[in-house]
């Protein structure tokens, strides 16, 4: 049977640059053996990030003074504040019986959908591969992007809870153009807890990993 998958809460709102520090610190040390890694689960202050296939003219409005961090991960240009729930997955897939990337991801993104359908009442919540992320119809609410290096992922999944969504009215989300985002709170009406809602997804991802490696 696979282990637990470790997990850690960030009650407060972190800066993207330490977190991202320690993102890649943590790595090296699961990929030394030293550790077992994290799934940390955090919100971020204000930022902008730009992944690998991220253009400058996806910003189409002035973004004042957020910050915007050129980051080495899968994906375009997103955003990310208080009141979004963030993901950052930095384990050794393998060691907790993943057989690929594919696989991997695709967990995650199912146990974020059931928390959000079943806890947050998010019914029409959905994960699609292309255009990757979760969406309630033609509503994106939830993002993912990450980099792998010897089968450890830094970067990760974003869902929003409650958080203020113009600032992406100033980008391009995701590099589709006339991309329409949304929240559980916009779709429910309802303000959910960032923390408690980060426990639920923690729960359902070591109850799912039980259960599918138990399975024959």
């Amino acid at each position: 049977m696979a282990p637990e998958i470790p997990v850690r809460f960030l009650s407060t709102p972190q800066e993207y640059g330490e977190i991202l520090s320690y993102q890649e610190s943590l790595r090296d040390s699961v990929i030394a053996k030293k550790s077992e890694g994290e799934v940390l689960f955090l919100e971020h202050l204000p930022v902008y990030t730009s992944g690998l296939r991220g253009k400058t003219e996806q910003f189409i409005r002035p973004v004042g003074d957020i910050p915007v961090f050129n980051v080495r991960r899968g994906g375009e240009l997103t955003f990310h504040n208080p009141g979004q729930l963030v993901i950052y997955p930095v384990i050794d897939f393998r060691h907790f019986g993943f057989r690929s990337i594919k696989e991997f991801v695709l967990f995650f993104a199912d146990s974020i959908v059931k928390v959000l359908r079943d806890f947050c009442g998010v019914a029409g919540a959905v994960w699609r591969d292309d255009p990757s992320g979760i969406w309630v119809g033609e509503r994106k609410i939830g993002f993912t992007g990450l980099h792998f290096r010897k089968f450890v992922p830094v970067h990760g999944f974003s869902v929003n809870i409650s958080n203020d969504l113009a600032p992406f009215e100033n980008i391009i989300p995701c590099g589709i153009v006339g991309c329409k985002i949304t929240s559980v709170e916009k779709e429910t009406g309802n303000i959910f807890d960032v923390n408690e809602v980060a426990r639920k997804i923690s729960e359902i991802i070591n109850l799912n990993r039980r259960n599918d490696v138990s399975d024959p």
